[in-house]
């Protein structure tokens, strides 16, 4: 008898905290976890890979969906301002912890919809924020914004493209004036042919089909082409064209926009740039302010295809193949 009560009294001790544990909790004593609503603004299916590794570097952190946290991903916008600026408004208006804008372009158009609130903004694929009117500085962001920029290889690429072809002189670049992140890029690229010694051919086109018109009737001094990151020129399947009407022309072509079907880029990994980013994001859900966090840069990786250098009849020496962080055989 003795022992059947020392049990029953250890029992009840383990069960008197629990009892206490769900009152405090139904009276409000303790207040149940933490469910994070995180909204998504992206504009162009190139960068959907952002997405996909934010939310893997989320649950990495112990965000699981469903569970600790919500987002709110209406699939991509397209460019349209008003359809983007009501996409954020729509999610303003539920109530979201932290806005994820992927894109300049998106970038942008939160931070003017954010602006005189205390909404946290973190962004990923960026392409130089300052220069953008999306943060006051990498170090100091200022306001609600900051995040993950890439595109600040874009000379380095293009000074590949140059070392892979031989002899080049004239580098023939399209660019749609319209488009904020091309712009962006030319500004980018200010003194670096004079640097390389060569004539960059800059040619305003409104859209990828007229890009490839004018690649097709290139005339025969342009030794390469390079494309900027650009949503209207490079941006998902349209890129494909562009290569195959270089490779129509037998020209190298190269790029820092996302792809590994030209013949060189130089670029970040758009997955690793959402993990990068979802480490900022967990962050300003713990407190941080993003004023205060500097943006990160993300790393870039050079890809050479072997493909597209057949394709061309050019041959590219084991020294450079060596500094490739990636080839496409």
């Amino acid at each position: 008898m003795i022992r059947l009560r020392m049990a029953r009294s250890r029992s009840n001790m383990l069960i008197l905290p629990a009892l206490v544990a769900s009152f405090l909790a139904a009276c409000g004593g303790m207040e149940p976890p933490k469910t994070y609503t995180i909204g998504v603004v992206s504009y162009v299916s190139i960068l959907e890979p952002v997405i996909e590794g934010f939310k893997t570097g989320m649950a990495d952190l112990g965000y699981v969906e469903g569970e600790n946290v919500i987002y709110i991903y209406n699939g991509v916008l397209g460019s349209e301002l008003q359809v983007i600026d009501a996409e954020i408004e729509s999610l303003l208006a539920q109530d979201v912890d932290l806005l994820f804008p992927v894109g300049n372009l998106a970038a942008l158009q939160t931070k003017q919809a954010v602006a005189g609130t205390d909404m946290p903004v973190v962004f990923g694929a960026v392409s130089n924020p300052v220069e953008g009117g999306i943060v006051a500085g990498i170090a100091h962001p200022g306001g609600n914004l900051t995040g993950v920029q890439n595109g600040t290889e874009t000379a380095a690429a293009l000074e590949w493209l140059v070392r892979i072809t031989p002899g080049a002189d004239k580098v023939y670049l399209p660019y749609n004036p319209s488009d904020p992140v091309a712009m962006i890029g030319i500004a980018m690229l200010e003194g670096v042919p004079e640097q390389l010694g060569i004539e960059l051919v800059l040619d305003e086109v409104g859209s990828t089909d007229e890009a490839v018109a004018a690649i097709e009737s290139l005339p025969d001094d342009i030794d390469a082409i390079f494309a900027l990151p650009s949503p209207t020129i490079t941006g998902g399947e349209d890129s494909d064209k562009l290569i195959r009407a270089a490779i129509g022309r037998r020209l190298p072509m190269g790029s820092s926009a996302p792809s590994n079907a030209m013949l060189i880029t130089l670029t970040a990994d758009l997955f690793e740039v959402g993990k990068q980013t979802a480490r900022m994001a967990n962050q300003v859900l713990q407190g941080s302010k993003p004023a205060d966090l500097p943006v990160e840069t993300a790393e870039f990786y050079l890809t050479i295809n072997l493909k597209r250098a057949e394709a061309i009849g050019l041959y590219i020496p084991d020294d450079i193949l060596e500094q490739a962080d990636n080839i496409v055989r």
